[in-house]
């Protein structure tokens, strides 16, 4: 009989050659003209996938294909595809380059360049790729490094915008590259990955400047800058699945997204035809522009991205809904006590229904969320049983509703502009501890990857409003913990067909 210890190190070896055998296979395929395609979650192909030519590309040929419009050329529909020239930056399809297989967008600090009226402050040119055809549901899927830099890196989709009321966008996500502000207190920026919805209609408020309907914040177990991770969203007239190598790492159905309300109306507003984006920008509410130094642009400030692939589900393709274990958290929707929790200081049961501002910002169907911290400090934990050597993910929505200086839209912000702080994390699982920092006066949806040591079997997930003195009121809602599962392994059962698209 083999030893444990001997099984246990053929078990590793057994995992590590399947995951390299997935990446060189993503490799291989990205520059084999013939292999067969399928999406990095499904190798067994139950969703019977339908390459879409008008929105994929290997990037093995030097020049462009012509499913792209690339911003500042002309190419008969005018330079600037939606008037947009680009954030805190210019786009010029000088800064976009394929080559050895990969296409490079390089932002650089460019002060001797000719900017168009308003723009040049600072002086950022970058570059940005948009479909030509418009995309209504499908698999997306990208394999990419974003540059470091303080640049994003953006894989995101967004209605026409010209007269057809198509104003939706989705975020796959939107990655920066490196902070540049220690004001803002957000080194962790090249780990968190951001997925948003937002809705851009002006039929809402014309003087509304963030639209932003639902927005998730993840903490991944990695840089994004440090080598090429495959990014994937499954989106479908029902839900928006979003992958990370292999996981899933969150399920929106339309059901919850019209649950968290803007100036009343329902957050799923992606249901139009969509362009496709590859592109970076300059988040200035990351950072104060006026802290931005030349040498932030140096040669590694480039977004690489090795393919881009969108599919349609076959006639009889399966809708996978196996793809996390389950919810291993006790009494996480609070909906009429704080059972399973173990609380200190101030820790309550709060009717958010009775709030001036998003009162109809609720994620769940019951008005209580659990309250911590009114008038002073408080933290709730839960201890949950895992398993050893596995990975979970730890998800809640969050918000501090006593902050004033984010409230959205903008026009509802008043004086004097609060910010209060508060975290969540995850401990004693085996490995270090880990937290997550929110301060939005809404809610929003935070993530954690964590995995478990060895011999661990417990872990302890926490939130409280105390971790520094910025601290202030918060609302929890929604948590769960489940066990991510590797679906490149195709672990995940054959189920029965659902809709088409």
């Amino acid at each position: 009989m083999m030893k444990p210890s001997l099984l246990r190190a053929f078990g590793l070896l057994l995992l590590f050659i399947v995951l390299e055998a997935s990446t060189i296979r993503a490799m291989a395929e990205s520059h084999n003209p013939g292999a067969e395609r399928l999406p990095h979650t499904d190798p067994g192909n139950l969703g019977e996938w339908q390459l879409q030519d008008a929105f994929s590309d290997e990037f093995n040929v030097d020049t462009l294909s012509s499913i792209w419009h690339v911003q500042g050329k002309d190419d008969g529909q005018g330079a600037y595809y939606n008037a947009n020239k680009g954030r805190n930056s210019q786009f010029i399809p000088e800064a976009i380059s394929p080559s050895e297989g990969i296409l490079r967008i390089k932002s650089d600090w460019n002060p001797g360049f000719a900017f168009a009226t308003g723009y040049g402050v600072p002086p950022i040119t970058t570059g940005a790729l948009i479909s030509k055809e418009l995309l209504k549901y499908g698999y997306m899927e990208i394999r990419c490094r974003v540059g470091k830099s303080p640049m994003s890196g953006a894989f995101w989709a967004v209605g026409n915008g010209v007269g057809d009321g198509h104003r939706g966008e989705l975020d796959v996500f939107e990655h920066v590259g490196q902070s540049w502000d220690a004001q803002k207190d957000n080194a962790d920026i090249s780990t968190t990955m951001q997925m948003s919805i937002h809705n851009w209609d002006r039929s809402i408020n014309e003087n509304l400047v963030n639209r932003r309907h639902w927005t998730q914040k993840h903490s991944l177990g990695f840089d994004v800058t440090d080598g090429m991770h495959v990014y994937a969203a499954d989106w479908t007239e029902d839900y928006i699945k979003f992958y990370v190598d292999g996981t899933l790492v969150r399920t929106l159905s339309k059901e919850e997204a019209d649950g968290i309300k803007l100036n009343g109306l329902g957050g799923w507003v992606i249901d139009n035809a969509q362009r496709v984006w590859i592109d970076c920008e300059l988040f200035d509410w990351e950072g104060r522009v006026s802290e931005l130094k030349a040498d932030m642009f140096g040669d590694e400030a480039v977004f690489e991205v090795d393919y881009v692939r969108v599919w349609k589900r076959g006639p009889g393709g399966k809708h996978n809904q196996a793809e996390q274990g389950a919810n291993l958290v006790t009494n996480g929707n609070f909906a009429t006590n704080l059972d399973g929790w173990k609380t200190q200081g101030l820790v309550a049961i709060q009717d958010v229904s009775k709030w001036k501002y998003w009162k109809d910002n609720n994620p769940s169907l019951d008005p209580n969320t659990m309250q911590i911290g009114a008038g002073g400090t408080g933290a709730a934990s839960q201890v949950i049983s895992v398993e050893p050597k596995t990975k979970y993910i730890l998800t809640a929505y969050l918000r501090t509703p006593a902050t004033t200086g984010t409230l959205e839209p903008s026009n509802l912000r008043v004086k004097p502009v609060v910010f209060h702080e508060g975290w969540m994390g995850v401990e004693d699982y085996g490995g270090s501890r880990l937290t997550r920092k929110f301060f939005h006066n809404w809610f929003q949806s935070y993530s954690i990857e964590f995995t478990t040591g060895r011999d661990d079997k417990t872990a302890t997930i926490f939130f409280n409003n105390s971790e520094t003195q910025r601290g202030g009121l918060m609302h929890v809602d929604e948590v769960t913990v489940v066990k991510m599962n590797d679906l490149r392994l195709g672990s995940v059962p054959d189920l029965p067909a659902g809709k088409t698209e």
